[in-house]
């Protein structure tokens, strides 16, 4: 299975984590890129406070397919878009 992959150091000017610059470059970030994709955030690369995944989370939740949190191989679902019923299998 191929994720599109969010590592929330892109997320992050220079190596030491700043709110206020999060959160700029957060909301100038170009969330679209991951519509209907199944999204991998990664997090064992920076140390960030637990709320940046609440706050990636809120922003794919409703584009992407689904988020993930982990790697590649051991990850856990933290959000599934709701399959839809088409109007042909009625």
């Amino acid at each position: 299975m191929a994720f599109a992959i969010l590592d929330p150091s892109d997320l992050i000017e220079g190596e030491m984590f700043r709110e206020d610059a999060f959160l700029e470059r957060a909301a100038a970030f170009d969330w679209s890129q991951y519509n209907d994709q199944q999204v991998l955030v990664r997090g064992c690369s920076t140390i960030v406070p637990p709320w940046i995944y609440m706050l990636i989370t809120a922003r794919l939740t409703g584009r992407a397919k689904s988020v993930r949190y982990g790697n590649e191989h051991d990850n856990v679902v933290v959000f599934r878009r709701a399959k839809t019923v088409s109007s042909d299998s009625k």
